[in-house]
């Protein structure tokens, strides 16, 4: 995968995160993907349960908004690294925050997602 390969497929990523559209994040991601929250240690491993955790959470009221990326791609290790801020809206919605994703991608599917958050986990379910 291309420089260019690699930062399409994490913004269908966060795309998907933004449209709430579960269906649509399993498309980004390989059968066996894991995504950690580092700053957390936590762990959901393979497409179903990622998308699982996105569907259950995204039930509920807050609503996430990912922008301002710089993405750091190298094709020549299959790995991009995309700060953002994300910002919340909902009853009870927390400030922005400055997080960044470190992906593992190849044959244009997402096989790992670290996550590094700032705060509070939002993630949780």
């Amino acid at each position: 995968m291309t420089d260019d390969d690699l930062t399409d497929l994490a913004m269908r990523y966060f795309s998907a995160l933004d449209a709430r559209d579960p269906d649509a994040l399993a498309g980004t991601l390989a059968e066996d993907c894991a995504l950690t929250i580092e700053t957390h240690a936590i762990t959901h491993a393979g497409r179903a349960a990622i998308r699982e955790l996105f569907a259950t959470r995204w039930q509920g009221p807050l609503r996430a908004v990912h922008h301002d990326f710089t993405h750091s791609p190298s094709a020549s290790t299959g790995r991009i690294a995309s700060q953002f801020t994300v910002t919340y809206s909902g009853p009870d919605a927390p400030e922005p925050k400055s997080n960044a994703n470190v992906f593992s991608m190849q044959d244009g599917q997402i096989t790992r997602i670290a996550v590094y958050m700032a705060g509070a986990n939002s993630i949780r379910t």
